[in-house]
């Protein structure tokens, strides 16, 4: 096995805990539109929100669009902001396994899709400072599972593939990874990261 150097975190699900239910659920009621349309408009749009081809406001447009809702299309908050500040929740446990882990000598990192405004939220609550390395889909222009965001990983940091280690909730995340050459853990709960670890020798 090929020693791992390189330790790389997604934040939604992993550092942060946050479901994307959450902001469906809270718009739905707040405007009074069935959530299985938003659901729908949010995995027709969501891609070009976090890739940075479009911005929140046009986002929520192009939702109030596909769901006819004339107050959504009127709306000029940040419902992300709103939403994001108010049900996600910062993982104590995850931020000081990583400063562990950087502490033992590894180079830690993020690949996480994310907009402008909830980067913003996360940095924030000083989830990101610790960091060496911070991959953000709005600022790459693509978004996982894309494998050109984990091509683009591969190509920035100064390791190989089989060196770095990825560690994300979604299993289709993990599944392109690893078909890009790069090692990944599909992470649950903390006993499980932990446990994952050791079987690819990354101590703690």
């Amino acid at each position: 096995m090929t020693k791992t150097k390189c330790v790389l975190f997604d934040i939604g699900g992993v550092l942060v805990d946050w479901h994307m239910s959450w902001i469906t659920s809270e718009v739905s009621k707040r405007f009074g539109i069935k959530e299985d349309l938003i659901v729908d408009a949010f995995d027709k749009h969501l891609s070009k929100l976090d890739s940075g081809k479009i911005h929140e406001s046009d986002f929520w447009y192009n939702v109030a669009v596909d769901t006819e809702s004339d107050l959504l299309k009127n709306n000029k908050e940040s419902l992300w902001d709103t939403y994001f500040r108010k049900n996600a929740i910062p993982n104590p446990d995850v931020k000081k396994l990583s400063i562990n882990l950087k502490q033992n000598g590894f180079t830690i990192g993020i690949i996480s899709n994310i907009e402008k405004v909830t980067h913003t939220v996360v940095d924030d609550w000083d989830m990101l400072s610790h960091f060496e390395h911070k991959f953000m889909s709005y600022q790459i222009g693509f978004s996982k599972p894309d494998p050109r965001i984990y091509e683009h990983v591969i190509q920035k940091l100064p390791y190989s593939a089989d060196e770095l280690l990825f560690i994300d909730d979604k299993p289709s995340n993990v599944e392109s990874a690893k078909n890009c050459g790069m090692p990944s853990i599909h992470f649950t709960d903390l006993d499980n990261l932990q446990s994952s670890l050791e079987e690819f020798e990354v101590t703690i």
